[in-house]
């Protein structure tokens, strides 16, 4: 595949598999995603217990906002680290720092993309599955500062459009199985410790992505 970035073809940031070297990689920042996984799961689990039926109300409305912008921080705190565990150590206080410095703008991408996909996935699945495979590098340039992450999101998959099919249909097969396995699971658990056990997957296989796409992000926008 041809690149825009002679840097990556010098010292490339992944060989044969980007997912197998995300895999790899995200551990280098597990002091940061272990416990922020653990955290989401749990805030996740204990807003079950509310027992909040999914009608249009002010107790239901509430549960939605307080487990939508808990999601929103856990991700961007993943995502802050995943963008340095692709080429070195990874530490809170950068994290933090990068973060702090951006927060309302990065809310404000983060809330506006996660309302849009699940619309598409309420209305119907496969419109939400489709913003979510065009979107894959926005929030991680918002992170990393870009003043026009959506100008860098579409050149970063133009620049690596067939590594961006790829990763998707894998991406794409990997969430299929882990949709079916949920099923097994509410089926054996249930309430709360099921909630658990699923955000607990779900974050560790979002942290997994989110660095697997760090990986081509940064083979196209080096720091």
């Amino acid at each position: 595949m041809t690149s825009v970035d002679t840097t990556a073809t010098a010292a490339p940031l992944y060989r044969v598999s980007v997912l197998a070297t995300g895999f790899m990689r995200m551990w280098r920042a597990w002091k940061i995603v272990v416990p922020v996984i653990v955290i989401n799961a749990a805030l996740q689990a204990l807003l079950i217990l509310a027992n909040v039926l999914p009608y249009l109300s002010l107790a239901f409305v509430v549960v939605a906002i307080l487990s939508l912008l808990i999601m929103v921080a856990a991700y961007n705190i993943v995502a802050a680290a995943m963008l340095q565990a692709v080429a070195g150590p990874v530490d809170w206080r950068s994290v933090v720092a990068s973060l702090r410095r951006r927060y309302l703008v990065l809310l404000a991408w983060s809330v506006g993309v996660l309302l849009l996909v699940l619309v598409g996935l309420t209305l119907y699945v496969v419109p939400g599955l489709i913003v979510i495979a065009l979107v894959p590098y926005l929030l991680l340039s918002v992170v990393d500062g870009k003043p026009n992450p959506l100008a860098v999101n579409v050149r970063t998959i133009g620049a690596r459009w067939g590594r961006w099919l790829i990763t998707v249909i894998i991406m794409g097969v990997l969430c299929f199985a882990l949709w079916f396995l949920s099923g097994l699971n509410g089926f054996f658990v249930t309430g709360s410790p099921a909630a658990f056990i699923e955000w607990l997957v779900l974050g560790i296989v979002a942290s997994w992505f989110t660095c697997a796409w760090a990986l081509v992000y940064r083979s196209v926008n080096p720091a």
